[in-house]
């Protein structure tokens, strides 16, 4: 991509030979090559920066594309193992273990409905799609009372808020190291107070100082209107509240 946009450059940068020529002996012969040279230099370089967006946008349309990919691939596994394991209860009459697995998809189920109608797409895709990436810190989310924030936030805000919960989330990602066959576990949970949007991130695990773990959320989300609370002291949990559109 960079070649393009020295390519680019060359083209604009070859109108000096002509300048040249105009210096070293200005006739009107040299002025018109002058401005037939320099339009299309300039045109030249148009075309070569209008490429290079191109092959821009479609580099990024194919890595959303992948990832998509290895989301859906990742749920149909998902699901596919439900319904293994609700097979595997029905064909040993197991009723009581067939209702719990049933009870347990249909309350997976209404999560992600939930999740999927927070109302800004990007923060719904990276939710969606984080286990498709990311394997060393286990991620749950919780919407309560059907939280939906299409109407309720800019879309600059929107987009501000979705790089502040991913920040959040690689804050503790980055902080403390989990031994040998424990896991470690981030739950978001998302709830609406009155003018704000509140998310309450709860971790479970090893994740180092929780004091230095807040000093880093803050960091991450400066500038973006967020506020951060930790709940208690010496506890990896800490709310952070993003104020709505009034």
């Amino acid at each position: 991509m960079k070649s393009w946009k020295w390519i680019a450059a060359g083209a604009g940068l070859t109108s000096l030979i002509p300048v040249a020529w105009m210096v070293w002996k200005p006739t009107l012969a040299a002025g018109a090559v002058l401005t037939v040279w320099a339009v299309a230099a300039s045109a030249c370089g148009a075309w070569l920066v209008r490429k290079s967006d191109e092959r821009r946008q479609q580099a990024i349309i194919r890595n959303m594309e992948s990832t998509a990919i290895q989301m859906l691939n990742h749920h149909r596994h998902d699901w596919m193992n439900e319904l293994q394991i609700l097979y595997g209860y029905i064909q040993l009459g197991k009723l009581d273990k067939t209702v719990g697995s049933v009870e347990r998809i249909k309350d997976r189920m209404a999560t992600e409905s939930r999740i999927s109608k927070l109302g800004i797409p990007s923060l719904v895709f990276y939710l969606h799609s984080y286990r498709t990436y990311s394997n060393n810190l286990q991620l749950d989310v919780e919407v309560v009372d059907q939280v939906q924030l299409e109407d309720k936030v800019s879309p600059q805000t929107a987009e501000s808020f979705t790089e502040a919960i991913i920040q959040t989330v690689r804050a503790f990602q980055l902080s403390g190291k989990a031994s040998w066959g424990d896991t470690r576990q981030l739950t978001l949970t998302f709830m609406q107070q009155e003018q704000d949007l509140m998310v309450w991130a709860q971790g479970e695990g090893s994740f180092g100082d929780p004091d230095s773990l807040k000093l880093q959320i803050e960091q991450s989300v400066k500038g973006k209107g967020i506020r951060v609370e930790q709940t208690e002291p010496g506890e990896t949990s800490y709310r952070l509240y993003l104020p709505f559109v009034t």
